[in-house]
């Protein structure tokens, strides 16, 4: 083998090396970065304590204090800017714990289920706007309590959950109903302010007797650090995005157990979440993985645009 022609070495014709030496670099790559981060950080925190103290010596100097300075300065109440929101989610940024969305794509999001956007009920097929809107109201439901119950959320109850659907459904959606709802992971807690989401919903007929309602959505979730350390946003603000489909089933053409509410097809991609969780299912934000991963080298628009194609590949996989 000629030992310059180096891209074809066994080595790197591996699929499973390559994969493996992918992730070891990027997670080197976030390891330095942090690191140069904090030198940043502690320097221009160091240059600040410098001028502070230097101009809190020149007013003593001068015979007035520098509260005498502010208080003789009307204050000027904090503008209120809806300003743009970025639209990636930044790894290195101050966090504020009371508004943890700020400087993340989930900033100007409505709270809660307030973030679905639903059409105007209208008549679809054979199904009335009546019916159309009965319909809109279940799916819409059925999103909010798999998104944002407490009950599921961390009791990891899904009964609630499971009792909207059709009789007929339940059995089947309760031994995969990891696949639509979130649990949070034992020992987590999200702090005190509301999930935010953006999102649409969409109606369009099925077969005869079934009216499909399908619905794109990404909720950001704000997970309470404790004590520990946090970089940025990224560190306890995941993301899931969801597209998926449910199915609304009436008439004499189905069976009693068959009427009401049903699963469709779908599926689900999660932004800056605990790696280590991700055979379980678990939802754990970035900073209770010691091996937390970087993304990948681009960035997916659909991880927050419910309008783009929903992403395929995760960064927790090898």
């Amino acid at each position: 083998m000629d030992e310059h022609n180096i891209e074809n070495h066994p080595d790197l014709m591996d699929p499973d090396w390559r994969r493996h030496a992918e992730k070891e670099a990027w997670t080197g790559l976030r390891r330095q970065r942090r690191r140069a981060r904090r030198r940043r950080w502690l320097t221009i925190s160091a240059a600040v304590v410098i001028v502070v103290a230097a101009a809190g010596f020149y007013l003593w100097k001068q015979g007035t204090r520098p509260e005498e300075i502010a208080g003789n300065t009307p204050s000027v109440p904090a503008a209120t800017t809806t300003a743009p929101a970025p639209t990636d989610l930044p790894d290195s940024a101050p966090v504020d714990l009371t508004r943890p969305f700020e400087k993340t794509p989930a900033q100007n999001w409505p709270e809660g289920i307030a973030g679905l956007t639903i059409p105007a009920p209208a008549k679809v097929g054979s199904f009335s706007a009546k019916q159309v809107g009965d319909a809109q109201e279940q799916v819409k439901h059925a999103v909010e309590v798999a998104q944002f119950d407490k009950d599921v959320l961390e009791g990891h109850h899904p009964d609630g959950y499971i009792g909207l659907f059709a009789p007929d459904q339940r059995a089947d959606l309760q031994a995969h109903v990891r696949h639509y709802a979130i649990y949070l992971a034992e020992g987590y807690h999200l702090l005190p302010v509301q999930p935010r989401m953006t999102g649409k919903m969409t109606v369009r007929p099925g077969e005869t007797g079934e009216l499909m309602v399908h619905v794109s959505y990404v909720v950001a979730y704000a997970f309470d650090p404790g004590s520990r350390v946090v970089e940025g946003p990224a560190d306890l603000d995941p993301f899931v995005r969801v597209d998926t489909d449910y199915i609304v089933r009436s008439g004499s053409g189905w069976a009693p157990g068959d009427r009401g509410l049903w699963t469709g097809a779908g599926g689900s991609f999660f932004t800056s979440v605990a790696c280590r969780t991700a055979e379980s299912e678990d939802l754990a934000p970035a900073f209770s993985d010691p091996n937390y991963d970087a993304p990948s080298v681009s960035r997916e628009p659909g991880e927050f645009d419910p309008d783009k194609p929903l992403p395929t590949k995760g960064n927790c996989k090898e």
